[in-house]
């Protein structure tokens, strides 16, 4: 005997048959759970569904609406104007500065010796806002006194300074000096061109304790060279090194070696005798 066939199931009507199972334990849930329905006329299927759907939609707003806010994230702290966030902004540098009314008196030798006994004394006044600077030069032949100008980086008066604007160094130099840091500065010297300008460019060498005839005193080693131009041309170089301390905001020590357009000597060393 042949079994009788067995009835295929559509997979759609079962779908659809188990999807309306979970709906209806659904609706029953949450009618005995949460609350009473009120009476209504009776209704059909799809009418049920939709209800139920309403129902849902419902709850789910009632609980994002209790749920507790989330906290708000604490303000950044306010950043100054052009500031960097990696690191404080690096302090700002300057040049020495000079009370009113100190001297410094240099000990000079030129060679070669057109000159002997030479001494270059140096005073400070105050000028205005500024600080101004008397030379006295004196040498076994006579002497002569000038105002070498104002203690400034870049100041006018520094124009056409010969070798005693030695002094107007310090106002160039940016503190603390280091090893390793450049040092430049220039302004114009006598030549047949308004152009014509000299300018120094050396590097702080190192540090050490430097014997001169005013006491001893540690000092930053600056070495460089001067160069002369004139209309583009280089017409002139000289080698100088010379010793700053700050002790007494100024150079200690200073050596140059070369002849240039503004001075005739070949070697010049002056170093500090007095400093009141």
């Amino acid at each position: 005997m042949e079994p009788k066939p067995t009835r295929s199931q559509d997979p759609l009507a079962l779908a659809f048959f188990g999807a309306a199972l979970v709906l209806l334990a659904a609706l029953l849930l949450y009618v005995f759970f949460f609350r009473s329905p009120e009476p209504a006329p009776a209704k059909g299927t799809a009418d049920v569904v939709e209800g139920l759907r309403r129902k849902i939609t419902e709850l789910a707003k009632e609980s994002t609406a209790k749920r507790p806010a989330a906290p708000a994230p604490e303000p950044a702290a306010p950043q100054a104007a052009g500031s960097r966030s990696a690191a404080p902004p690096a302090a700002p540098v300057a040049g020495a500065t000079l009370e009113a009314g100190r001297s410094w008196r240099y000990a000079v030798v030129v060679e070669p010796p057109i000159w002997r006994d030479i001494t270059l004394t140096y005073r400070t006044r105050r000028e205005g806002a500024g600080i101004g600077v008397l030379t006295d030069f004196v040498h076994a032949g006579g002497k002569s006194n000038f105002h070498l100008g104002v203690f400034s980086p870049g100041h006018a008066t520094h124009a056409n300074t010969r070798f005693p604007g030695f002094f107007m160094y310090a106002a160039y130099l940016k503190q603390p000096l280091k090893p390793g840091d450049p040092v430049g500065f220039g302004w114009q010297w006598q030549g047949k061109s308004p152009r014509s300008t000299k300018r120094f460019a050396g590097t702080v060498t190192t540090t050490a304790t430097v014997l001169v005839p005013a006491g001893t005193y540690l000092a930053a080693v600056v070495e460089g060279t001067w160069t002369y131009t004139e209309d583009g041309q280089v017409r002139a170089r000289a080698h100088e090194k010379f010793w700053y301390a700050p002790e007494v905001s100024q150079i200690v020590r200073i050596e140059r070696l070369g002849i240039t357009p503004d001075e005739s000597s070949q070697r010049i060393v002056a170093e500090l005798a007095d400093y009141r």
